[in-house]
């Protein structure tokens, strides 16, 4: 005689009934969460280590939110079987967090753990994918990042990392591509003409002027062709220019909300392809062109956060229009 354990393994606990939406289960995920933001693109070197560079689709810019939830049998069990329910194709609708960093997203599930930690102390990890947000497509606002979409007002007081938008050019000419019309304040001030985005002594600047924390290293390798002659020498020789581009990869601990924010939308806004200009706070006195194809944001603690970027040189120097 045996006995039958024959059920259907999509759902691995019964008796339990969960809300339609994670939200609405009341469970917030632990500092040590993360997240981190990819673009997929297309890109192939040309002459001179040029290349050209693809975003793959609408939806080439994607997140992983790798969170935590501290909780008891009860509360795992619920996270379990909602997890569950969602079956891996079904999209739900998911907070990261209650300090309005990013908005209400919506994602997929496609893996979950639980750690046993000691009695009625567990801890259920979850990754959720998103990958169905045409960021570029939502211009004024994005799809990740909580930052209201604001203009320039005059007599106002702004601090450093606030962020406009302004559609004027320096010369009173309209800039007709939407992504390139927002600007990022520099410093705190009270705003007047002088001060304003396109104004003689602007406080606000279009470049990735965030400064990273001290201790940052690069590696520059100089490209140079080698030719080895068998039990002989070895002979050098340069073939190409732009020999030393390099990339850069920067780490800004324990910054705020504020920054952060700004940061994110500034990121969020080139799509994980588009060009910006960069001038590297030391050693370096020319600038140069990035593009920052992923990076990865971690909670620490309440208004504090650990963000890193990797920023790919452009050695062509050139900042495309109306992409």
């Amino acid at each position: 005689m045996s006995e039958s354990l024959f059920y259907n393994r999509d759902e691995n606990i019964s008796g339990i009934s969960v809300t339609p939406e994670l939200s609405g289960m009341d469970f917030t995920p632990v500092y040590g969460s993360r997240v981190e933001f990819r673009g997929n693109n297309h890109s192939y070197l040309t002459d001179d280590f040029y290349f050209n560079l693809i975003p793959l689709s609408v939806n080439s810019l994607t997140a992983q939110f790798s969170v935590r939830y501290d909780t008891n049998e009860a509360g795992a069990r619920k996270l379990a079987t909602f997890f569950e329910s969602k079956s891996g194709d079904r999209a739900m609708e998911f907070t990261p967090d209650n300090s309005g960093i990013y908005k209400t997203v919506s994602g997929f599930c496609d893996n979950y753990a639980i750690n046993f930690i000691n009695n009625q102390h567990f801890e259920v990890a979850a990754a959720i994918n998103i990958d169905h947000a045409p960021t570029l497509l939502n211009w004024s606002g994005g799809s990740f990042v909580n930052l209201p979409f604001e203009g320039w007002v005059p007599s106002t007081s702004y601090q450093k990392y606030d962020v406009i938008y302004t559609g004027r050019n320096p010369d009173g000419t309209t800039n007709g591509n939407k992504l390139d019309n927002f600007y990022y304040c520099s410093g705190d001030h009270t705003s007047s003409e002088t001060n304003c985005p396109t104004g003689a002594s602007s406080l606000w600047t279009k470049e990735f002027f965030f400064e990273p924390d001290v201790g940052t290293q690069n590696n520059v390798d100089i490209k140079a062709d080698k030719l080895e002659y068998k039990n002989s020498f070895v002979q050098r020789l340069k073939t190409n220019n732009n020999i030393s581009t390099f990339d850069m990869s920067y780490t800004y601990k324990g910054i705020n909300d504020q920054q952060l924010k700004a940061m994110l939308f500034f990121l969020e806004n080139k799509g994980g392809y588009r060009r910006f200009e960069h001038q590297i706070p030391s050693v370096y006195n020319r600038p140069k062109v990035y593009y920052c194809s992923d990076w990865t944001h971690e909670w620490n603690y309440y208004n504090s956060h650990t963000l890193n970027v990797t920023l790919k040189e452009d050695p062509l120097g050139v900042i495309p229009t109306g992409t």
